[in-house]
């Protein structure tokens, strides 16, 4: 009863190996083709059993053709479960041949006229040794032997590629796992070669088939044989439609599907472990979650895949994002085109408000005969001078001065005479010199400016243009030593850019023809205001507007020879 007894050992090995898989939920293909050469292994060992344990001829008869059966099944699984876990690439209408050849002896068995046409006669004999069943085949046809012969010589080139693919693997893991499937091909080749060139007397095939998936068994019962890419693969298979890629703890390549290699191709020729190429590594360790390969768009998604809370690898997931980027990039244009619009409009009530302006200094300098062109001449004025302070960072600087404020000192600077709007048009059109009362009544003017402008530029939103604007209205007959008016302020309690206005209002007095005066030569002018700083104007800013004198004599230059033409101020 030893050979009985063995036979039903060998039985156990291949369904403890079921019940693992099962167990371990492990559903990759790989794992289904092990699968079905356990049970194709199981059949061939419990046909073995009944065949050994027969009482007759006819009952070992039926047994046989469940051996042959169990033993197309293993070696048709075992073989593409090599080639799977090896990468060995095998056209699929080979595969499908092979599959129909099998299936056709297998029925060739189960039917006694065609079994003795093209196999040979079974006759089943005792061991009285072991107290078996044994078959023989009379007549044997050549199909059995060439087909053994075939599965030696593809097992043996095999076994060869496992060996150096275990030689150049640096993962230890991996290198435990092939040298497992080395022992189980080596023995499966020597159950091939007794089955083939040996008469042992007993049929020990499925017994060393059995033997040869023992290591494999125990290693998928520890949960070690699959486990990186199993491990992954549940996560992973919920998401079959977006590309992913799995490696070893170093990125080392285990797995990919069909989205992945045809995004990324070089991963059609890697094998296992192999260092996955950088433009792939990239995508596992960036610190970005979005990327653009080619004319799609992904993002990506990294899981770390753990056994018993050791890392074991890593899952890269890329879930396509072309369409919601497509949205993106149009949503984008259309808030480009729409601040482009915004901008378009800003600019056109910009120059609607500097129209306005310009229109209300206008009004103003119409109603004074006695000032011709003062207003464009004291923008410009103010215009150089910002210009000429742009020019020394360090001073803007100092100064607590932006490029901002100063274009918008400029923009308010035609406004600093329009308080004028409220003094008596007698006063305002009298020529030659005040009296004190006449006097009195013009300096209301920055007060009566600054109200104005706060009442009409109440809506504006732009709040700095409007506070300067007022404070230039209002303080630009301001004395740096306190003795100017409205409100007498001194220093810089003076807004600066009244400071700055108050400089330009003066050079322009003084170099242009008034009725009541001729103009100043521009060394008289100059030596008038140097004499002035510290008292009626900043010291700092008149030094710098001294700096501009050879810009304000050339554009004064101009300015004259294009106004030779128009009549001189009238004194009505």
């Amino acid at each position: 009863m030893l050979i009985p007894a063995l036979t039903f050992a060998a039985i156990l090995i291949p369904f403890a190996g079921v019940i693992a898989l099962l167990h371990n939920k492990q559903y990759s293909e790989n794992s289904v083709r092990l699968m079905l050469t356990s049970i194709g292994c199981l059949i061939m060992n419990i046909g073995s059993f009944i065949m050994q344990t027969a009482d007759s001829e006819p009952e070992a008869g039926v047994a046989i053709r469940f051996v042959y059966l169990g033993n197309a099944l293993f070696y048709y699984f075992f073989l593409t479960f090599l080639l799977s876990y090896l990468r060995v690439k095998v056209p699929q209408m080979i595969l499908t041949l092979w599959a129909a050849f099998e299936i056709g002896v297998s029925i060739i068995h189960w039917s006694t006229s065609a079994q003795e046409l093209f196999i040979g006669h079974y006759y089943f004999v005792r061991n009285e040794t072991f107290h078996v069943f044994t078959a023989q085949i009379a007549n044997q046809s050549p199909i059995y032997n060439t087909r053994n012969i075939i599965l030696l010589c593809l097992l043996t080139a095999l076994l060869t590629y496992t060996v150096i693919v275990m030689a150049r693997n640096k993962l230890v893991s991996e290198r435990h796992n092939l040298g497992r499937l080395a022992g189980a091909q080596f023995i499966v080749i020597g159950a091939l070669a007794v089955d083939t060139f040996a008469d042992p007397g007993i049929d020990i095939m499925p017994m060393l088939c059995a033997l040869s998936l023992l290591s494999v068994v125990v290693s998928m019962m520890t949960d070690s044989f699959f486990g990186v890419t199993d491990s992954g693969h549940e996560w992973i298979f919920k998401q079959m439609e977006n590309p992913y890629i799995i490696t070893d703890s170093q990125y080392g390549y285990l797995d990919a599907n069909a989205h992945a290699k045809a995004l990324f191709p070089a991963l059609e020729r890697l094998h296992q472990n192999e260092r996955i190429p950088d433009e792939v590594y990239v995508l596992f360790t960036a610190s970005t979650t979005h990327f653009s390969i080619g004319e799609e768009a992904f993002e990506r998604k990294v899981t770390e895949l753990k056994r018993h809370n050791s890392l074991v690898g890593y899952g890269l997931l890329l879930e396509d994002d072309t369409e919601q980027q497509k949205y993106v990039r149009l949503l984008g244009s259309y808030n480009s085109r729409l601040q482009s619009e915004v901008e378009e409009k800003t600019q056109h009530i910009r120059k609607v408000q500097d129209s306005i302006i310009t229109g209300m200094a206008s009004v103003i300098e119409s109603r004074d005969n006695s000032t011709g062109g003062h207003i464009r001449r004291t923008s410009t004025v103010v215009r150089i001078f910002a210009e000429e302070l742009e020019q020394d960072p360090e001073r803007m600087e100092q100064l607590g001065l932006t490029h901002q404020f100063l274009q918008a000192v400029a923009k308010a600077a035609p406004l600093h005479d329009l308080g004028k709007i409220a003094i008596n048009d007698m006063i305002l059109r009298k020529p030659g010199k005040f009296n004190d009362e006449e006097y009195a009544e013009m300096k209301k003017h920055p007060a009566e400016g600054a109200r104005v402008l706060t009442e009409i530029l109440n809506e504006v939103d732009d709040e700095e243009f409007v506070r300067i604007a007022i404070n230039i209205a209002g303080c630009h007959h301001e004395r740096y030593d306190g003795k100017g008016y409205p409100h007498q302020r001194s220093g810089e309690d003076i807004p600066i850019e009244a400071r700055i206005m108050a400089l330009a209002d003066v050079f322009d007095a003084l170099v242009s023809q008034r009725c009541y005066k001729s103009a100043f030569t521009f060394d008289d002018a100059f030596r008038i205001i140097r004499e002035g700083l510290g008292t009626q104007f900043d010291p700092v800013l008149g030094k710098l507007f001294l700096e501009c004198r050879e810009r304000l004599e050339k554009t004064y230059a101009e300015l004259n020879s294009g106004e030779a033409a128009q009549p001189s101020p009238v004194c009505s």
